[in-house]
């Protein structure tokens, strides 16, 4: 008989601690946390979040579930009085997970609100290779003098990371002159030590650029303050215009831009007479043709059309002008034209001719 009581009672025990205590209120004042930038080699990152016990009533934490095994939690076991504090921690392991990361942390506790969320956020930074970076700016050593973003559409953020190295025996910190608002550097780590090795992250917003076509600009760095002297950064990206969600009733209903004639040919030509042209550009589709840019190869000088957009059945001149002072013999160069045509975004246009030496 006092076994089966005594088992009835730890029963009803366990029966009443399992329920919510009406008058427990778990309490979280902050329930998100950023770790902001970590390196993917970097090991595990910690994190305690305080838990506080807003009511009248103590209350367990009995569970606490994360979203994937990255995170690992570890919280208060003790019953957490009235008025006291107690704590979730969670560790997040960044290897193999590079790139942006956001998880959620479930809180299961016998309080009122008996589950509660928190959430951790942050980017992890591609591990560093340790690989051969023949470029030198100055004391610093970097994998290239330029980066190529390739093909990024409208609208679209590119994204790419230089390793870098201080070949200096002393502290260094890395930082950039004449970046255009549309381009955004950052070093990790802000300093490099003797030797160590760190990367420059490269963002490319192209929303904030009105250029078109391959864009080419080049940044000054500077190492402690200083400018690197005749050494620049060079970035490239070809930006394009997102056509692949267009219906087919939407392709049928596009521009179209055609030219009269694609290449403009002069037999022989003095070093002495500058020479110009005019290409004519009609829209014969179905809806506004939009001119995005219009760039000339070296040598040839474009003016800017006087319209950037044609209706439908309307044309306009691009008039372009070619200085041959100091060249002789065969020449060929491109002006480039991007519009809005899904089909043909982008026409090449020549002027070739020969050039004869004058005495």
């Amino acid at each position: 008989m006092g076994i089966v009581f005594f088992l009835m009672v730890n029963l009803l025990a366990v029966s009443v601690g399992a329920q919510d205590d009406k008058n427990a209120q778990l309490n979280l004042p902050v329930n998100t946390y950023d770790f902001g930038r970590i390196m993917e080699d970097g090991g595990t990152v910690t994190h305690r979040f305080e838990i506080v016990n807003s009511g009248s009533a103590p209350f367990n934490i009995n569970n606490v579930r994360t979203t994937c095994g990255c995170t690992i939690p570890s919280w208060t076991v003790e019953a957490i009085p009235p008025g006291s504090t107690g704590y979730v921690e969670v560790v997040f392991d960044p290897a193999g997970r590079s790139g942006d990361f956001h998880k959620t942390i479930q809180i299961q506790s016998t309080a009122s609100n008996a589950n509660m969320f928190l959430s951790i956020s942050g980017k992890v930074v591609p591990a560093l290779k340790r690989e051969e970076l023949p470029h030198r700016f100055g004391d610093l050593a970097i994998k290239a003098d330029q980066v190529n973003l390739g093909y990024l559409y409208k609208g679209a953020t590119g994204e790419e990371y230089l390793t870098i190295q201080n070949m200096s025996d002393s502290g260094m910190r890395v930082s950039f002159r004449d970046v255009p608002d549309y381009i955004y550097l950052e070093v990790f780590p802000e300093e490099l030590k003797p030797g160590q090795y760190g990367q420059i992250e490269v963002k490319y917003c192209t929303e904030k650029t009105d250029d078109w076509d391959v864009v080419l600009d080049q940044v000054t760095l500077l190492l402690n303050g200083e400018p690197v002297k005749q050494k620049e950064l060079s970035i490239v990206a070809n930006i394009r215009e997102d056509f692949r969600n267009l219906t087919p009733e939407q392709r049928l209903a596009a521009p179209v831009a055609v030219f009269e004639h694609e290449e403009m040919s002069f037999d022989t030509i003095s070093q002495q007479t500058p020479m110009s042209c005019r290409f004519e550009l009609s829209n014969t589709g179905l809806s506004e043709l939009k001119i995005r840019t219009v760039k000339a190869s070296c040598g040839c000088t474009v003016a800017r059309p006087e319209k950037n957009s044609l209706a439908p059945g309307e044309s306009i001149f691009i008039e372009a002008s070619f200085d041959p002072s100091g060249r002789s013999g065969d020449f060929k160069n491109g002006i480039t034209v991007v519009t809005n045509d899904p089909v043909q975004y982008k026409k090449y246009l020549f002027v070739q001719g020969y050039i004869r030496q004058d005495n």
